[in-house]
Formats: structure tokens, C-alpha cells, sequence
């Protein structure tokens, strides 16, 4: 193979790799992406959307848990909650059915901080590692 070969050869396997990269990028990720493949959607506001099942909510709670491992789960008699890193996926029930919302982290930590509030803590947005020393600590 000539020297121009080659060169053209690795043009098109890199040009395939940016372009690979760049779909990839595109593609819904984590939890929503699968919500929107298995279930309906009801509703949907910015980082928010709804969905509907009509399995009851430990299964679904069970079906996202092992198809989009969370960093953290916690069940109450009010519902199902799975933690990720940008999101908080939480699935009640409706019926003999299931609601599930998909939120940002901080809607999440928001609208569900009545349940999850005592267990993951609070939601201090971007400085929340920062830890305190005490009274008059950092004056």
C-alpha cells in the first residue's frame, strides 16, 4: 500500500471514531435512556419527565436497578427512590401500576426530600463536598 493510502486509510478510521464518539455523546444515557425505551411517557418539563407502567412499582423499581446501576436506592412505604449521578429516579404507585419521575438532582432532592431527605442528606448544589469546622469556622 502507498504512502497516500495509508494516510487516506487512517483518515477515514479516525474520521469513523470522532463520529462514533460524537453519536454516542447524543444518545440519551443512564436512567433516562432507559425509561423512554420500556416506558410511557406522561409528561415531560426540562430535566423532569414522567412516565407511566403498568407493572407494579417494586418491579419497575427492580427492572431500572438492574439495567442502570444507581449510586444509592432507598425504599419507603411511599415509594421507590434510585440515586445516580445527575438524577433521581423515583417510582410510586398509581393504580395497580406504577408512576415514575426522572429528575435532575436538584428537583429531585426537591420534590422528593420529604423521603429521601433524612438518608441522603441535603442537596447543597456544586460546594456540597465542603465540609464546616464548627462555629466561626472559615471567618
Amino acid at each position: 500500500m502507498s504512502r497516500r493510502g495509508i494516510w487516506i486509510l487512517a483518515a477515514v478510521v479516525g474520521l469513523i471514531g470522532v463520529s462514533a464518539i460524537a453519536f454516542a455523546a447524543l444518545r440519551p444515557s443512564g436512567p433516562a435512556a432507559h425509561l423512554a425505551k420500556r416506558y410511557q411517557t406522561v409528561s415531560s418539563d426540562g430535566d423532569s419527565r414522567v412516565y407511566r407502567s403498568d407493572l407494579p412499582p417494586r418491579r419497575v423499581f427492580d427492572d431500572l436497578r438492574r439495567a442502570v446501576r444507581p449510586a444509592e436506592t432507598f425504599t419507603d412505604p411511599g415509594g421507590y427512590f434510585l440515586r445516580y449521578r445527575d438524577n433521581i429516579v423515583a417510582v410510586t404507585a398509581e393504580g395497580t401500576g406504577s408512576r415514575i419521575y426522572l429528575d435532575d438532582d436538584r428537583r429531585g432532592y426537591a420534590r422528593w426530600y420529604p423521603f429521601v431527605g433524612g438518608y441522603w442528606g441535603t442537596y447543597s448544589g456544586g460546594g456540597e463536598s465542603v465540609r464546616g469546622g464548627g462555629p466561626g469556622a472559615g471567618k
